[in-house]
């Protein structure tokens, strides 16, 4: 169990940090997450306060008017945003190493759906980090997971698919999950949640279970 993957750990030593412009990270478990990335990767600011290693600020320029000589890579598409321009900075100069995002939520509502839902589009698996708990992005097949003995979690899905999920208190059983609702506010009943899923889905639980 102790080599098992942990919703609130990142993906391996290797692994980059994506540091979007949402609430920054506050909580114990965040920054101990952010710490224990390889680098980072900012989208159109300055890390913040513990994060690894800066490899390139990423964006148009629009919120970081002085950025630091050397590490911005300015990407002037008005068709897509900074977190957009960050993770193609990644797959173009990283590729194959494991995304942990971070400040994606927090600030604005839309902004935290809208960034979710480009992350569900990136390559899987990814980590996300917020202040209240994390997700783990599970690419489609099957999934084992070490979780928190009777610490509540949510199966949030995207994409039109069906799941299933064993070491849960209420059954999820090649359900069609057709809206975010179908499968959240679960429990986990034991040390290991075990998920077959058929698209990319988000497995959350709050700090207090991870």
């Amino acid at each position: 169990m102790a080599a098992m993957e942990r919703i609130g750990e990142p993906i391996g030593a290797r692994s980059l940090a994506v540091i979007a412009n949402g609430a920054p990270p506050e909580t114990p478990g965040e920054r101990a997450a952010l710490a224990a990335c390889a680098a980072c990767v900012c989208c159109d600011r300055l890390p913040p306060p513990g994060a690894p290693r800066l490899l390139r600020i990423v964006g148009d320029g629009d919120s970081l008017p002085d950025p630091p000589p050397g590490l911005f890579a300015r990407d002037l598409d008005q068709e897509t945003n900074d977190l957009t321009k960050a993770m193609r900075w990644c797959r173009a100069h990283a590729p194959g190493a494991p995304l942990a995002f971070f400040a994606v939520a927090g600030r604005r509502l839309d902004h935290t759906l809208a960034n979710l839902s480009l992350i569900a589009e990136g390559p899987a698996p990814a980590r996300v980090f917020a202040n209240d708990g994390a997700f783990a992005l599970l690419p489609p097949g099957r999934h084992a997971l070490g979780v928190a003995a009777g610490a509540p979690l949510s199966l949030l899905s995207l994409a039109p698919q069906r799941v299933t999920a064993r070491g849960v208190a209420w059954p999820v059983e090649a359900l069609e999950l057709r809206s975010l609702w179908r499968a959240t506010l679960n429990r986990a009943t034991g040390p290991t949640l075990e998920v077959a899923c058929e698209a990319p889905l988000f497995v959350y639980q709050p700090w207090s279970a991870t």
